[in-house]
């Protein structure tokens, strides 16, 4: 009888209530998680109770609602119960490299630096939250990182000790202060897992986190993944990044010509219109200079697909694509792709990789025409999404769900593009030399701001239409489509 009832109990456990874990988003470079504010579709799904995730995998298990995770490096200041943004990147979208990315997650995972790392560099930048407290027998218990802090708040028994005049979670049971949490769910800080959520580069530096876990012989904690376009292999954009604009350009410029009889544009500056037809602007503008195969012509597309690359901060305050060194690292022939193509995951790990076959908005796939990719979402090509390339590929339990159509990112990173009038004015002293004659700055920076907005209008992009119907990315369709994590 006692055997049956046993029995009985497992099933009960492990089927009608199996263990949820909470789940943590991890950005990548072009996406820093600052759109994911209590409004968004994702926070919902992941975290609120009448989201997705609640209903289908919190509801009657492990609900994480007693209070809410604050170890983040959250730059928007929200906190959810069952969800954290991994801001990683800091305040500026295109700023740091892979391995700090990757070293700042696992300063979020465990609280502390990896072996050989400094803890006080790391996290050094605006935005970040590794640390917290919650109250327990009326003491203060402080935690550092995710670990600790789901131990602390959801451990059935939690050991602390006191180190100057503070009292810390103690995951080592070294301790003889110990609390109960009543409700609490883990009776072991090993149990302890996450569900991670991945976009973009994120995926990549979150396979690099189970190196560095290995190194430092630290368990991963991570229980399943979900990849949103993730560049496995690299990313090959990066072979025609530098032509790119240029080519771009001369299309744009091409189709604009197609268009000079009937071509209007306009833009609207402290709320007022202004206007110009194509003509117009023709005659205003060294926009001639740009159209032909001539050597001036080429060298001044040249100099305009430079400037952007190497002097417009694509996150609109400091760092420039051309540089940015996550993209660097992104580089197929890259020593950090060539490192992680060695790199085992766990084997215990569902995988799921959503995988783009389309751009959703017509900007996006003419940038991925440009920049000579397949079947791509405007940046990441299919071809890099594959995981075939690792050591132990045959063992994992991998699912690939297919879109057809969706951008890689939110249109609100490209700062130069949104704030166009802003980039433009900014950097007015080279750019005004697309102008014919001497005119006031104000006037010329309306004028450039015309241009570059046919320029962009030839080549796909019309701001207000892509905002209002074409805005929609990997994230937004995953957020609107959502799988289980396994």
């Amino acid at each position: 009888m006692r055997i049956v009832v046993f029995f009985l109990y497992l099933f009960f456990c492990f089927y009608i209530f199996p263990i949820t874990y909470p789940t943590i988003y991890f950005p990548g470079m072009f996406d820093n998680g600052d759109l994911l504010t209590s409004d968004s579709t994702l926070v919902k799904n992941l975290n609120n109770e009448d989201g997705f995730f609640w209903n289908n995998y919190f509801k009657s298990a492990n609900k994480y609602d007693k209070e809410p995770l604050i170890c983040s490096s959250n730059i928007v200041g929200s906190k959810y119960n069952r969800l954290t943004i991994a801001n990683v990147i800091g305040p500026d979208r295109t700023n740091i490299s892979l391995d700090l990315m990757t070293y700042r997650f696992f300063i979020l995972i465990h609280g502390r630096a990896p072996f050989g790392q400094n803890y006080s560099l790391l996290t050094s930048y605006e935005g970040n939250d590794f640390t917290g407290s919650c109250i327990r027998e009326g003491r203060v218990i402080h935690f550092n990182g995710l670990v600790e802090e789901i131990w602390s708040k959801y451990g059935k028994k939690v050991y602390y000790l006191k180190k100057n005049n503070k009292f810390y979670v103690d995951i080592t049971s070294s301790s003889k202060n110990f609390y109960i949490n009543k409700d609490g769910y883990f009776d072991n800080v090993k149990d302890i897992r996450f569900n991670v959520l991945t976009h973009s580069s994120g995926g990549v530096a979150l396979r690099m986190y189970f190196k560095i876990c290995k190194e430092n012989n630290v368990f991963h904690y991570v229980n399943s993944i979900i990849n949103l376009s993730v560049p496995h292999k690299g990313s090959r954009m990066v072979y025609a990044l530098k032509n790119a604009f240029q080519e771009l350009m001369k299309d744009a410029v091409n189709n604009f010509y197609k268009n000079i009889e009937n071509g209007f544009v306009k833009v609207i500056v402290n709320d007022k219109e202004y206007g110009f037809s194509y003509k117009d602007l023709q005659k205003i503008t060294r926009i001639d200079m740009l159209a032909s195969n001539s050597f001036s012509s080429n060298f001044m597309r040249d100099f305009i697909g430079y400037y952007i690359l190497y002097f417009i901060p694509f996150d609109g305050k400091k760092r420039v694509l051309g540089n940015d060194p996550a993209l660097y690292d992104l580089h197929p022939d890259h020593y950090f792709i060539r490192t992680l193509n060695k790199v085992e995951i766990p084997e215990d790990i569902p995988i799921v990789n959503f995988i783009v076959r389309s751009a959703y908005a017509p900007m996006f796939k003419a940038i991925g025409k440009y920049l000579r990719l397949g079947e791509n979402d405007g940046v990441v090509d299919v071809r890099d999404n594959d995981l075939s390339h690792i050591p132990n590929y045959n063992k994992l339990k991998i699912k690939n769900y297919y879109i057809e159509n969706s951008n890689h990112i939110p249109m609100p990173y490209i700062k130069p593009v949104f704030e166009m009038k802003e980039t433009i004015d900014k950097n007015y002293g080279v750019l005004k030399i697309l102008l014919k004659k001497n005119v006031s700055k104000e006037e010329g920076v309306i004028i450039i701001y015309l241009l570059f907005t046919a320029i962009m209008k030839e080549f796909g992009l019309e701001l207000n239409k892509l905002m209002k119907e074409e805005n929609y990315s990997v994230i937004d369709y995953f957020a609107e489509n959502p799988v289980l994590f396994e």
